[in-house]
């Protein structure tokens, strides 16, 4: 996602927060990738371990990171109470919910919110090189190609070095000028990590190259997420495992490729419309050391009936301003009849020239990339299905999404493969300007091919 709060002062411009010596602290699980028999996933039985039990033994150890009132972190079983419901989040924190989108109430959340994200693009020309990264170009179709950055981690003769390999998804309409991600690239890459950088159809500098390649908000990119996956270990055999993370829709994205993975034939999410642009499950596996997703968008439906509204007044509600000046600046920017805040209306726009056609019918598109459910229509359990670790992530004070979502979705949740935490602090994918030591270290170990999550739980190949 990109905003802007230049009217408010040059505190809430974006920033690099760079991996710094020091910032990482590692964890160590007792028994992590022994003595766990391989993790099939929710349909095909379970390790005795799990991603749950993974973030349970991890939080602990990197608690000390965070400042002594940002120690209060929801974790997944936390979120559930009594017959299975989910806890109010915002009364276990004491915070307002109705509060957390006005600068003077919300202050913090509202200023690593606004250093997280991007005011640039890297449409018309592409971002600054990234040290030892190279501009590549991933065929996903017929004639469908999605642009990165690839960076391989080398032995001293030179030659790719066996390892795993981290892609990272930008948030809403992000691409490769966001500082977050060239700074997390890095720090992956400084790690030993094999790193991806993606932009999808309709994003950076696949927008520019193929500006007839409209976006499908996850319905086509969620098939994509799995061939770029197969492309990276059939085209470098130095990649042993890939895992990936996501920020805001990206995030989501995250998620969808995670249930796709493991998604049955017969799947309810996918109608048979749907299902004509569409391969059918494969046997392969994808994503095996496990997905992040950083600030997810849960109940994007509800947030598309919001911003039918017009929000026009920046101090009422500071994101929905500016989130609605970024779609209205994609609508101009693709030349559609109308140019408004309406993200109804985008998706709209953006599905009838795709090559899902006019015709195509938006609303089992929905059903699709729905996570919770929608004035009675079913979400189709998706992350029931998931068959690598999952971690969501988000932040009590985040100033456009609720925080609530995240309970009401892990209460639904039964897959211990499935893990959720609510922080303290962070905004909307501002956990890097929040605290770079906890970031950094989380992901870091999260991947770990030794103590991380896949190899608690089992899941790594």
């Amino acid at each position: 996602m990109v905003l802007c709060f230049t009217a408010a002062g040059c505190v809430f411009d974006e920033r690099a927060v760079p991996m710094k010596p020091g910032y990482f602290a590692a964890v160590t699980m007792s028994d992590a990738s022994a003595n766990h028999p391989t993790n099939l996933g929710y349909a095909g039985g379970y390790a005795e371990a799990s991603t749950r039990e993974w973030l349970g033994v991890a939080q602990p150890q990197l608690e000390h990171l965070l400042p002594p009132r940002g120690r209060l972190v929801m974790l997944t079983d936390q979120m559930t109470g009594e017959q299975g419901r989910p806890r109010d989040v915002y009364a276990w924190f004491g915070r307002s919910p109705s509060t957390l989108n006005k600068l003077t109430k919300n202050w913090n959340g509202m200023v690593h919110t606004g250093q997280a994200v991007s005011r640039a693009e890297a449409i018309d020309q592409p971002a600054p090189p990234w040290p030892g990264f190279e501009p590549l170009w991933i065929p996903v179709a017929p004639d469908v190609r999605l642009h990165g950055r690839l960076a391989l981690v080398r032995g001293a003769d030179g030659t790719p070095a066996p390892g795993d390999c981290v892609v990272l998804i930008p948030g809403f309409l992000g691409d490769s000028a966001i500082l977050r991600t060239r700074d997390l690239a890095a720090a992956l890459y400084g790690h030993g990590f094999h790193v991806l950088a993606l932009e999808l159809r309709g994003h950076g500098q696949v927008e520019h190259y193929y500006p007839d390649l409209y976006y499908n908000f996850g319905v086509l990119e969620t098939q994509d997420l799995l061939r770029v996956s197969e492309w990276l270990q059939d085209t470098h055999p130095c990649i042993r495992n890939t895992g990936m993370i996501g920020f805001c829709w990206g995030a989501n994205h995250v998620m969808l490729a995670a249930w796709f993975d493991g998604r049955s034939p017969d799947d309810p999410s996918i109608t048979p419309v749907v299902a004509r642009f569409l391969d059918p499950p494969s046997g392969r596996r994808h994503y095996t050391l496990g997905v992040m997703a950083f600030s997810p968008v849960l109940r994007w439906e509800e947030l598309m009936d919001e911003t039918d509204l017009p929000h026009d007044d920046m101090w009422q509600n500071p994101p929905m301003f500016f989130f609605q000046k970024v779609i209205a600046a994609r609508m101009a920017r693709k030349g559609y009849p109308e140019v408004s805040g309406s993200l109804r209306r985008l998706i709209a726009y953006d599905f009838a020239s795709s090559r899902l056609g006019p015709s195509f019918p938006v609303r089992e598109a929905y059903h699709c990339l729905r996570f919770l459910p929608y004035r009675g229509q079913p979400d189709g359990d998706k992350l029931e299905f998931a068959r690598v670790p999952v971690l969501m992530i988000t932040a009590v004070n985040d100033p456009f999404l609720s925080a609530q979502d995240l309970a009401d979705l892990t209460a639904r949740t039964d897959n211990p493969l499935v893990a959720s935490m609510i922080m303290r602090g962070g905004g909307h994918i501002g956990f890097a300007p929040y605290n770079p030591p906890y970031f950094y270290s989380l992901i870091l170990n999260f991947f770990d091919r030794n103590h991380g999550a896949a190899a608690f739980s089992g899941t790594r190949e």
